[in-house]
């Protein structure tokens, strides 16, 4: 397997061309992202535990029928990295009001004014469960060559009370 140029910051990404599956660790005790409320009620993205970024993964797969796995946990430099894999999904960007359109299918709202991850991302919330997803921007969706709309990557989470109450002001 060869590793892929990702500049990302939440993985090292590879690809195995026998299985078609990308592979991605995660930096030396890092767990990627989540957004929590502060006191003043603003929200902000800060670094997640394993047991979010792991709760990120099953949200990944229950929404929209993803296939990721974990596939281990190691530890390198004394710290733990968490490895998963995906599917390789080949495909074409989405447009910013494309992935509107796809997310309001399974009812999730957008979050006005609110950009969290890259520059510019979308965010998203679904009251029916209390999810959110954030860090939605064309690296993100991809459109295979049915047309068929699959996310990647998005920060998800379930809301607590402090995130539902920050949520309302970009609701309306």
């Amino acid at each position: 397997m060869s590793r892929i140029d990702d500049r990302g910051e939440e993985h090292r990404v590879w690809l195995d061309p026998a299985s078609q599956r990308y592979f991605k660790a995660t930096h030396p005790g890092r767990f990627g992202f989540t957004v929590v409320a502060l006191p003043d009620g603003s929200l902000e993205l800060t670094g997640a535990t394993p047991l979010e970024y792991l709760e990120r993964l099953l949200l990944q797969n229950s929404l929209f029928g993803d296939q990721l796995r974990l596939e281990g946990v190691a530890s390198e430099s004394g710290k733990t990295v968490l490895l998963t894999s995906q599917p390789n999904i080949a495909g074409e960007a989405l447009s910013d009001a494309e992935m509107t359109a796809f997310m309001a299918k399974l009812w999730f709202a957008p979050l006005r004014g609110l950009s969290l991850g890259r520059p510019g991302a979308l965010a998203f919330y679904r009251d029916l469960d209390e999810v959110a997803a954030f860090d939605a921007h064309p690296g993100n969706f991809v459109k295979d060559g049915n047309g068929v709309v699959l996310p990647i990557d998005l920060i998800l989470l379930r809301a607590d009370e402090a995130l539902q109450k920050a949520f309302a002001v970009h609701l309306a």
